[in-house]
């Protein structure tokens, strides 16, 4: 909790939290009401590293989903991580989109092809690092250009010219 204190802080936006051992469904509860109230249109939580092979902290995760559509049932859930553990994030948690973070080395992005192509997905935001600024909306084209060489983005181009003037 204290590194979440800590982001919060750079970030310059409102935690909510509870003590040791409080029932996260109620505190994302809590938080989702309070965001509401205060015109807020995103509530980002932190589960912990939920491990989707842990039938318990999946579970866990269920019961936190319901709650946010108790709290606000227009609300959609996005859920982390790569295939498996997305999968079994949006049977637990009804996902509608993928943050996908550590995102600061190409193996790493070669999960959000997967990710979109199995799940289909979106991937909303991307986390590049470890400062503030490093979360970002996710941008598809400067993603594909990025993993791309220029050469085989000028191929690509120029082909699709020549089909263009037949």
């Amino acid at each position: 909790s204290e590194q979440l204190e800590l982001w919060a802080d750079r970030a310059g936006v409102p935690l909510v939290q509870a003590g040791q051992g409080a029932d996260p469904a109620a505190v994302i509860f809590d938080a989702v009401k309070s965001a509401t109230a205060k015109g807020y249109d995103m509530v980002i939580a932190d589960t912990a590293g939920r491990l989707h092979n842990k039938k318990g902290l999946m579970d866990e995760l269920s019961k936190i989903s319901r709650s946010v559509k108790k709290a606000s049932p227009e609300a959609s859930l996005t859920g982390q991580n790569a295939i498996s553990q997305a999968e079994e994030f949006c049977k637990a948690a009804s996902a509608t989109g993928v943050v996908l973070t550590k995102l600061d080395g190409t193996p790493r992005g070669g999960c959000a092809v997967s990710v979109w192509e199995n799940l289909g997905l979106p991937i909303r935001f991307i986390g590049v690092g470890e400062k503030i600024d490093d979360l970002m909306e996710f941008d598809a084209q400067t993603f594909v250009e990025s993993l791309l060489p220029e050469s085989a983005l000028q191929k690509e181009e120029q082909k699709e010219e020549g089909e263009g003037e037949a």
